[in-house]
């Protein structure tokens, strides 16, 4: 099982301790510390400590990421459709292709110019979890969401791909050591975050020296139908100078922007 390899042990935090390292690697790892047991489901490694009970999802669009429906459907069905109420035809076409966004966010990642681990922050079923695994054979190449049906499904998808790790977790409260991962890719679920500005604390913390992030939002919605969407969801726009001022506050330079429709690629590293 991936979740025994060395090299992705050593980077885990456990949740509840913080020790670094410290994971036994069994059916059910535990850590060896603290003694927590980490249950393992479909296909992914649950590194959330449910000690205070499940997290909760507060919007609509949380909620929807949480259907076993939903997660079969999102990657041809559910996103282009979204992306394309959200941010307009700039940015829904094309995913996957040339000039499509996970292109984009493949070649931002410079994976060739540095080396791994690599994370896939909030990864969904595993569409770029799989592209990235793909770009780096030799690294490990972790998916993290916090959706069991989003991890079953791209557990389904993945099985291919030998060095994919996919775990359970929460983006304000990464649980991996510091300055680990040569990047960090973060496509299409800022607007979701409760509190985005933990979210940057927290890739900038797992981010070694030099390391690039990449993220997907959105900016203005372009017709009426989609800023009463994105109100109706609970979304958060971004415009790119709050963005990148944000960034900057947290700890992050050499802020990159690519504009699709309504939305935007971003890359920013970590110095």
């Amino acid at each position: 099982m991936p979740f025994r390899d060395p090299a992705f042990i050593a980077i885990v935090r456990c949740p509840r301790c913080q020790a670094v390292g410290s994971l036994a690697p069994a059916r059910e790892p535990t850590c060896e510390r603290c003694g927590l047991t980490l249950a393992v489901g479909n296909g992914f490694l649950d590194l959330l400590d449910l000690a205070a009970g499940e997290p909760t999802a507060p919007t609509a669009e949380q909620r929807f990421m949480e259907s076993e429906l939903v997660a079969r459907l999102y990657e041809r069905v559910w996103r282009p459709t979204f992306v394309r109420v959200m941010a307009g035809r700039g940015a829904g076409a094309g995913i996957g292709g040339p000039a499509g966004e996970l292109f984009v966010h493949r070649h931002s990642l410079g994976m060739d110019e540095r080396p791994g681990p690599w994370l896939d922050l909030s990864c969904g079923p595993g569409l770029f979890t799989r592209a990235m695994a793909a770009a780096a054979p030799g690294a490990v190449v972790v998916g993290l969401d916090i959706s069991r049906a989003m991890l079953e499904a791209a557990a389904a998808r993945a099985t291919g791909y030998a060095n994919v790790t996919l775990v359970r977790g929460d983006a304000h409260s990464l649980p991996f050591a510091d300055g680990v991962f040569g990047g960090i890719n973060n496509a299409g679920a800022l607007h979701a975050y409760d509190d985005p500005e933990q979210v940057f604390r927290e890739i900038h913390r797992t981010l070694r020296p030099g390391g690039v992030y990449v993220g997907s939002t959105f900016a203005e919605a372009p017709t009426v139908f989609g800023r009463l969407a994105a109100r109706a969801a609970g979304i958060r726009r971004f415009d790119p100078p709050e963005l990148r001022a944000w960034l900057s506050r947290v700890g992050f330079h050499e802020f990159e922007e690519l504009r699709l429709g309504g939305a935007f690629v971003f890359r920013a590293r970590r110095p």
